[in-house]
């Protein structure tokens, strides 16, 4: 092949395409979803796949809010397949982007579980916890699917159009080391084992046992929910440092793309946000509409994180996993 000819892109606008919109829709979902719980719409539809035996909508806002979540979790799982498909005829050969469309496809399943036994318990506490906790794994695999096939098409288009690589001089057979490295995928592991704690003291009734940010000040609780409390709050700490790092890190490296530096940018945004949330929460008795808030920033800060632990991932592969791109099969000609 010539080396002016132009070849395609190792993954296709329609495959990029697809896994953004199921990243857009499996975030609307837990949004939706966190609606649904601190509305209590959850048993606004007493039974399961139906809506108290009715396809269409209808009932109240709050049946109207659970089956409008239904609905929309019913599209995620279809796009969730699509992408499974699609990646299983053009990325089987990457690992990072197949293998999270299929951890994706096989959590999807299980939230679908989930979701029946959430009703079928009437919307019990560690029911709950668990399906949002499902929840955010699923989006975060779903961001592993579409960060990877951002990152292929970006560096092939970057490498067809002559542009020189991000790497510095490197030893044959090696890559090198991602911005953030291991970093990155602690601070994802911790920001979850983070809304963990954080489902605990909401499903626990320990919100409202601290009426005071960042320190309980003169909390009357119960000693176990102030500890809790205390638990989830040192957590998040731990986890606002490792996020900093990262995207720190990420920024002042000279291997990344602007891309990447604007993540990082708006991680640090997120994680601010997420943080103001959860301190109006606190101090506001654990108002519903802050509760909802702080879910669905906090979400979006997941997002960001999982993504910058992706892209440090691809990065720090060993020279030789990288798919078959067309960029590599072009060099090879």
């Amino acid at each position: 092949m010539s080396p002016h000819v132009s070849p395609p892109a190792r993954y296709s606008g329609a495959l990029r395409a697809l896994t953004t919109g199921s990243l857009v829709a499996c975030y609307l979902l837990v949004a939706l979803g966190d609606t649904v719980r601190v509305t209590e719409s959850g048993m606004g539809c007493r039974s399961w796949p139906l809506c108290n035996g009715h396809l269409g909508l209808v009932g109240n806002v709050h049946a109207l809010l659970e089956q409008s979540h239904r609905y929309l979790a019913a599209v995620v799982t279809a796009l969730v397949v699509a992408t499974f498909v699609a990646t299983w005829r053009s990325a089987r050969g990457d690992r990072l982007v197949f293998g999270a469309s299929l951890g994706a496809l096989a959590l999807i399943g299980a939230q679908v579980a989930l979701g029946a036994i959430t009703v079928f318990s009437h919307n019990a506490g560690w029911s709950v916890a668990l399906h949002l906790a499902g929840a955010w794994l699923v989006l975060g695999a779903v961001t592993v699917t579409a960060a990877g096939t951002w990152r292929a098409a970006g560096r092939a288009r970057s490498q067809l159009a002559g542009q020189p690589g991000p790497s510095p001089a490197r030893q044959p057979g090696t890559r090198p080391a991602a911005p953030a490295g291991r970093l990155s995928v602690a601070s994802a592991i911790t920001l979850f084992a983070l809304s963990v704690t954080g489902m605990l003291v909401l499903q626990d009734g320990a919100s409202t046992a601290c009426p005071s940010w960042p320190l309980c000040g003169r909390g009357d609780g119960p000693p176990g929910l102030i500890a809790l409390q205390y638990a989830h709050r040192a957590m998040a700490l731990a986890t606002t440092i490792l996020i900093i790092a990262v995207a720190v890190q990420t920024w002042r490296s000279g291997r990344v793309r602007m891309a990447d530096r604007t993540l990082a940018a708006a991680t640090l945004v997120l994680l601010a946000g997420t943080a103001a949330a959860g301190a109006l929460v606190a101090t506001s008795g654990a108002s519903a509409t802050w509760q909802d808030l702080h879910l669905v920033v906090g979400s979006g800060l997941w997002i960001s994180v999982v993504a910058l632990a992706a892209l440090s991932a691809r990065q720090a592969r060993p020279a030789g996993r990288e798919p078959a791109t067309a960029v590599s099969v072009a060099r090879s000609r």
